[in-house]
């Protein structure tokens, strides 16, 4: 069988811009003019191919036919350099096949546009929620600041005026809570009226550090008594007194509901230097983990004490024995309080007043009444806390 080889030589031919084919059965040629048209540039000439077909020696009738021997598909690559009409760019094709735009790629930067552009409206959102969040929280700050300012400034008008601070608890107590609010007083009023050099927790340290010195001394020689030695053992006189009335107080408050306690410095109990009262009738009590928590009312006592500044004197003052009377249900059955059946509280002294109450809005338990304090007497603790200094 003869080989047939196809031979395409190209042409350049301007006249006609279709596609023409042209099959010479004579010649054994085979021509196609083939025309490449794009929307971007175009092509100075056309291109003429010719196919050569070689003869075979089973004759004519053997040839096979043009369109099988000439059939083409795709034109062989051909570099044509094309010019835009701007004039501006040159661009090579190297391939004769078109090429479709690349839609995939513009539908992924689409995709990420509108994902950048969603990504920045939500950052933009959460700053916006983000300062408005903060400017309600300074607004708040603010408003609770410029609240506590006021009620400072109502604490320590009604000390300098009235000698009373109102401190007001946002919930109910326990009985042992109003124990630990009376001997807190007991001890922060001591201290603050210079009837002890130091406060009771760091006298008690000193007392416990100086008399274990001491002991080590005594096992080593006989010295005789010194001056140190006579404040050390005031300061142990005070601190057993004081240490007995606070354990005495501690029975009462557990035998009856006291709802108020008297605090006398100096003079007589007719006449007294000087007078506290704690008044606690405005108190709710009750049991259970619901109360309050001791240690947040003692330090929204003392912060109250401190703001209204009603113990604090720049005088001084003289050493004075201190008695603690407290008003307690006559049939309680303390027997270590001396009860004072005539007793009445002192109105020639200007006495100072630290009321201690329950907000009725943030309670359910009923409040005593009045006519329940008709059972309730004086009773006045039989040894006094005198006071020393370094």
């Amino acid at each position: 069988m003869a080989e047939v080889s196809d031979v395409f030589i190209p042409t350049s031919k301007s006249e006609e811009p279709e596609k023409r084919s042209d099959v010479n059965r004579g010649d054994h040629e085979i021509r196609r003019r083939l025309s490449f048209s794009s929307e971007r540039g175009e092509i100075s000439g056309l291109d003429t191919f010719k196919v050569s077909a070689l003869p075979s020696p089973d004759g004519p009738k053997s040839r096979r036919s043009s369109a099988e021997m000439a059939e083409v598909v795709c034109p062989p690559p051909v570099n044509t350099n094309l010019k835009a009409k701007s004039g501006g760019e040159v661009k090579d094709v190297s391939s004769g096949c078109p090429q479709k735009p690349p839609e995939h790629s513009l539908d992924k930067s689409e995709d990420k546009e509108n994902t950048a552009e969603a990504v920045t409206a939500d950052n933009t959102q959460e700053d916006s929620s983000g300062q408005r969040s903060l400017q309600v929280s300074n607004a708040t700050a603010s408003k609770q600041h410029s609240t506590t300012e006021d009620s400072d400034a109502e604490v320590v008008r009604r000390a300098q005026e009235e000698g009373r601070v109102n401190v007001v608890f946002h919930g109910t107590v326990t009985q042992e809570g109003c124990y630990r609010f009376v001997s807190e007083i007991l001890k922060c009023i001591l201290y603050q009226r210079q009837q002890l050099p130091m406060t009771y927790d760091q006298l008690v340290y000193s007392q416990k550090k100086q008399q274990t010195a001491v002991q080590d001394k005594d096992t080593v020689h006989q010295r005789p008594v010194q001056s140190a030695d006579m404040d050390w053992r005031k300061c142990h006189q005070t601190l057993q007194e004081l240490e007995e009335v606070l354990q005495q107080l501690e029975m009462l408050f557990s035998l009856s509901r006291v709802p108020r306690v008297l605090l006398l410095l100096g003079g007589s109990l007719i006449l007294p230097k000087e007078l506290y009262e704690i008044n606690m009738d405005a108190l709710v009590l009750a049991g259970g983990d619901q109360c309050l928590r001791v240690s947040s009312c003692l330090r929204q006592l003392f912060r109250t004490l401190f703001v209204a500044d009603i113990l604090s004197d720049t005088r001084p003052v003289r050493l004075m024995p201190t008695t603690v009377l407290v008003l307690a249900h006559r049939d309680c059955g303390v027997g270590w309080f001396r009860p004072k059946l005539q007793f009445k509280v002192p109105t020639r002294v200007k006495n100072k007043v630290i009321a201690l109450s329950t907000d009725p809005s943030t309670c359910k338990e009923p409040r005593v009444e009045e006519s329940e304090w008709q059972d309730y007497v004086w009773f006045q603790a039989p040894m006094t806390i005198k006071g020393f200094s370094n």
